[in-house]
């Protein structure tokens, strides 16, 4: 007995089940083969079945013992048929699973199969059900682990269906808190990655998959929505010979206009000014930075000029382009203010990045700033 009931109709009133297997040894067991059934003189008595007793053949499969036919026993003959206590207890906890697969489902056409109750998913929906203050408590900072392995386990559980259905059951009060226990989980997540690797992780691919994992970050960048589009997304430029395609790391898009967003990633690493003054109080900007400034502008020339182009290939692939070029925005995300000590430092780079018309630049400490203030709020 494994922890599915398999289910396959032989009526429009009835359906086989499982066997039911109640004792073995090595060369004999006995089974119980139940049968959900309409029952219309006695709706509720929905199970009926046969106890099956079998002997293990010559090729060492099952086989049903048939040398002994109850319909031909005579007056002076009878059979015994005991079944011990763990048999007994199996027999009646397995029928009571298929009485209430009948109450909830019936008889339905064709096979199918029906996940098993599991005795720690009970165990947990009734703390759930029973025990208001438990999120609250789940969001102390000596929980906050528990809470994340808990809600890692309802989310690999095959019963995680079952859990989610009861927890609706809940009060609207208690739902918000486990939804907003739930996010700020997943935000301290992110700003724990953030903390460990800022001072020496100097890997592009390594904030570029942070942050595709975590798309919502980019768009605490914008005061509109923003939908992503696609990671390395080809925004055109390819030769003749097919190469030379240029790739932004992020396409985003305005949910409601379709206008696109381009975003070109760097590491907080990245250096945003030259070491050197350039004149007294004065400093340049990394070239660096004004490199990423540049290809993420050239970018977006490419994709205006060729999205015509791009537009007629998704609709001859029977594909809908998902963008607009109305004005795409375009954003850089590089370096760490805080490496700017002195004040002119921030004044050089804060002077740069206002005169830029169409590049957002935003240092990688200003972005997950922004998701701290998120838990801030969220904690109230």
């Amino acid at each position: 007995m494994g922890d599915t009931i398999n289910v396959r109709t032989t009526s429009r009133d009835s359906a086989v089940c499982d066997d039911i297997e109640l004792r073995t040894t090595s060369t004999t067991r006995l089974l119980f083969r139940p049968e959900i059934v309409n029952n219309n003189n006695m709706p509720e008595a929905s199970v009926r079945g046969c106890f099956i007793y079998q002997k293990k053949g010559k090729n060492a499969s099952w086989e049903d013992y048939k040398e002994l036919d109850l319909n031909k026993l005579k007056a002076e003959e009878w059979i015994k048929l005991e079944l011990n206590s763990e048999a007994m207890l199996t027999f009646t906890k397995e029928i009571h699973k298929h009485y209430a697969v009948h109450e909830k489902y019936g008889v339905m056409y064709g096979g199918f199969h029906l996940i098993k109750s599991n005795p720690d998913v009970e165990k947990l929906i009734e703390i759930f059900e029973s025990n208001s203050n438990l999120f609250s408590q789940l969001l102390e900072d000596d929980n906050s682990e528990i809470l994340e392995k808990t809600l890692e386990w309802i989310v690999a559980s095959d019963n995680s269906d079952k859990i989610i259905d009861r927890l609706k059951n809940l009060q609207e009060k208690d739902l918000d808190q486990l939804n907003t226990l739930i996010g700020i989980a997943n935000l301290k997540k992110v700003l724990s990655i953030w903390e460990n690797n800022k001072l020496n992780n100097a890997s592009e691919k390594f904030w570029q998959s942070i942050l595709k994992e975590n798309t919502w970050i980019l768009s605490q960048i914008f005061s509109n929505p923003t939908v992503l589009i696609n990671d390395e997304a080809y925004v055109g430029g390819k030769t003749v010979n097919n190469d030379s395609g240029k790739l932004v790391d992020f396409l985003y898009a305005n949910p409601f206009s379709k206008d696109a967003v381009l975003i070109e990633i760097k590491t907080p690493a990245a250096p945003l000014i030259t070491p050197s003054e350039y004149r007294t109080g004065v400093y340049s900007v990394h070239k660096d930075l004004m490199g990423a400034v540049t290809q993420v502008l050239t970018y977006k020339t490419s994709l205006q000029r060729e999205y015509q182009a791009l537009d007629y290939n998704n609709y001859r692939q029977g594909v809908k382009t998902e963008f607009d070029i109305i004005n795409p925005s375009c954003v850089v995300i590089a370096g760490r203010f805080d490496t700017l000590i002195e004040t002119a430092h921030k004044h050089s780079f804060e002077l740069y990045r206002k005169e830029l018309k169409n590049v957002i630049v935003i240092t990688f400490d200003e972005l997950f700033g922004r998701v701290k203030g998120l838990i801030e709020l969220l904690e109230g």
